[in-house]
């Protein structure tokens, strides 16, 4: 396996900046690992490999599936903006139509009638 340097460009026409690296057999994996392990949130608009120690920079062809196709908002902070909100639409609806349970919690765990739950 050889270390390849990870480039990218957050917009056309900047220098490539140096973003990290992956090990790879060869060229055409160095791209795809770099794609899969930098890019998936659409870092930006260009990304590119370099073998270590070499100064040729191989940019990825085909960059326009840079971020996926799958809405992966949940694993970042703002894709949680609105759901205390939203919470309160869905409990206002469901108490509307009379499905609000409006009772304690049953307590978590329950021992059987005669049961120690804390007997070792």
């Amino acid at each position: 396996m050889r270390a390849w340097d990870v480039l990218q460009r957050r917009r056309p026409g900047e220098e490539w900046e140096h973003v990290g690296a992956v090990k790879a057999g060869d060229l055409e994996m160095a791209l795809l690992l770099a794609r899969e392990t930098h890019f998936r949130h659409g870092e930006a608009t260009d990304y590119a490999v370099r073998r270590r120690g070499d100064t040729e920079i191989h940019p990825a062809g085909d960059t326009t599936g840079i971020g996926g196709v799958i809405d992966r908002a949940y694993r970042r902070s703002e894709g949680y903006a609105g759901v205390g909100a939203r919470l309160k639409k869905v409990h206002k609806l469901m108490a509307e139509r009379g499905l609000v349970i409006d009772k304690a919690r049953p307590p978590a765990h329950r021992a059987r009638d005669g049961e120690d739950l804390h007997a070792g």
